[in-house]
């Protein structure tokens, strides 16, 4: 990354993917891990009006208590964050988002998604796409909590995991030692995503 501050480089990458239709309005969140501190976007917020305001830094350790910024409170979903960057120790940025094309695979989906053997899985670290990578998909809730801890006692179990995972009906997670990483991962998974939509519509 650059000079930048995490803030704005967070607030820059919703904006850009508000613009792509990704982050429909206060819909997913992004966060940074720098050293003991994770910087992520503010509840409720449009992600396309996003300010520098918006980018609250709070303690990485959930057992820790943040101070609130005025009437600003982290992400709801904070707790999905803090496993997967308790889970994989080089993480250093999570990005969620809600699209069509995740939500319409994840309805269908079981536990898992077999994504299709396209060559941008290289992309992902998948040496050989014909090995079709199964993607997790995690049952919604309300209480953001149960989702983070089913991911927190699944996820370690995989053989052969993904940088990214599915929320049934809600959207895509992914992450990366980077911010550049977890983009690439993102666009990647996205395009996945799409493909099988597309494939979908096209055999109903």
């Amino acid at each position: 990354m650059t000079e930048r501050s995490p803030a704005t480089h967070l607030r820059l990458l919703a904006r850009r993917l508000y613009r792509r239709g990704w982050m429909e309005g206060t819909a997913g969140n992004l966060s940074l891990r720098i050293g003991d501190d994770l910087w992520i976007t503010a509840s409720g917020c449009h992600k396309g009006l996003l300010s520098e305001e918006d980018i609250l830094k709070i303690p990485l350790d959930e057992g820790v208590p943040h101070s609130p910024s005025g009437n600003r409170r982290p992400s709801a979903e904070t707790s999905i964050h803090r496993v997967i960057y308790r889970l994989y120790p080089k993480t250093g940025a999570v990005l969620h988002v809600h699209t069509i094309e995740a939500a319409r695979a994840s309805e269908a989906a079981g536990r898992e998604i077999l994504l299709p053997p396209l060559e941008v899985l290289k992309g992902l670290g998948i040496a050989d796409p014909e090995t079709r990578p199964a993607l997790p998909v995690f049952e919604n809730a309300l209480h953001v909590p149960d989702i983070a801890r089913a991911i927190g006692e699944r996820l370690p179990d995989l053989r052969y995991p993904l940088p990214g995972l599915l929320i049934r009906h809600h959207g895509t997670t992914v992450w990366g030692e980077t911010l550049p990483d977890a983009i690439r991962h993102l666009e990647l998974l996205e395009f996945s995503m799409g493909f099988l939509a597309s494939r979908n519509s096209l055999e109903s």
